[in-house]
């Protein structure tokens, strides 16, 4: 499931923003190298916000990792000829590793997060057989592969069986963005999704909200970091259709706490967090925690959808 925002407009992707004076300096690949002596030093330097820089650079590599496309379009999954756009065949098409075409059949569009998932975890985490059960799901856990950046980076540019080769699609820049973002949460400088969220087999959507979140000074963080663009109640933006912020983080925190972390692909919306990982984590559990007060953030009026009573992905930030 991804998050469609209705009321943001579009922004330029990597590629095209590196054609930019200022922050295509700042993304273009030599620039990148030379923040410091490689991705770990950029994340260490993150600050994920709307200032320019090496910092800044990173949340783009997450959003990437989400939804890496704009003008390209997928192949229709639901149709049996190739009626995407754009791409190596113009049809919405990728091959893979193998030069096989890989088609939509599945659904897996082509994202890096529709193959490892929210958590980066592929099989062993929240889309794995033991939970969400997606098809698509790879085998490899990106937070305990042992693949340096520099073989990462290789890897997606090429692809492999069954796996997209990114580097027709993307340049050298953006998958080591990318691959930084990865490096930078493998190894402990930004929060990662067991930080916000636990795995449960029987909760709905099988997760539910670590304890020892702070609802009210979430609340007070979304006052200050998150209602100019959504609103004092969450409504303003219509979220995947259906949800305002308030419902969206009470059914999908285990989506939206990434959204936090590195922002909304292809909107104004970037990286909310100012710190290292812990501090950010807790940034984030207490604005999700926040979220989840029915009467402080409703849903939408002409929208019913919403956790009921005694939901435990909530728990007991639930009111």
């Amino acid at each position: 499931m991804s998050v469609n925002i209705t009321r943001h407009t579009f922004t330029p992707s990597v590629a095209s923003v590196q054609r930019s004076s200022n922050l295509g300096r700042a993304l273009t690949l030599p620039a990148l190298l030379g923040c410091g002596p490689g991705p770990r030093v950029l994340a260490a330097l993150v600050v994920v916000s709307t200032a320019w820089g090496c910092g800044a650079a990173l949340d783009q590599g997450g959003r990437t990792y989400d939804r890496w496309y704009s003008e390209f379009q997928p192949d229709d999954k639901r149709t049996e000829v190739h009626d995407g756009r754009g791409g190596p065949h113009g049809n919405g098409t990728l091959r893979d590793g193998d030069g096989k075409v890989i088609d939509n059949a599945r659904g897996h569009s082509y994202r890096f997060k529709n193959f490892w998932g929210w958590d980066l975890k592929g099989k062993d985490g929240i889309y794995g057989p033991g939970y969400q059960n997606k098809k698509n799901v790879r085998p490899e856990n990106l937070l305990t592969d042992k693949r340096s950046t520099a073989k990462l980076t290789s890897w997606f540019r090429a692809g492999g069986p069954g796996l997209p080769a990114w580097g027709s699609v993307l340049s050298e820049a953006e998958i080591a963005l990318m691959v930084s973002f990865i490096d930078a949460m493998r190894t402990g400088l930004i929060p990662r999704a067991d930080d916000i969220w636990t795995l449960s087999p029987t909760a709905p959507k099988n997760y539910t909200l670590n304890k020892g979140a702070d609802p009210q000074r979430g609340q007070q963080l979304y006052r200050q970091r998150c209602a100019g663009c959504h609103g004092a109640k969450g409504q303003r933006i219509t979220i995947d259709k259906h949800y305002s912020l308030g419902a969206f983080g009470r059914a999908k925190a285990y989506e939206a706490w990434f959204k936090i972390l590195a922002g909304q692909p292809h909107s104004p919306m970037r990286g909310q967090i100012t710190a290292g990982r812990s501090e950010s984590a807790a940034f984030i559990r207490d604005i999700l925690a926040g979220l989840c007060d029915r009467k402080a953030f409703p849903r939408l009026a002409d929208h019913g959808k919403d956790v009921p009573d005694g939901d435990p992905r909530c728990g007991a930030y639930l009111r």
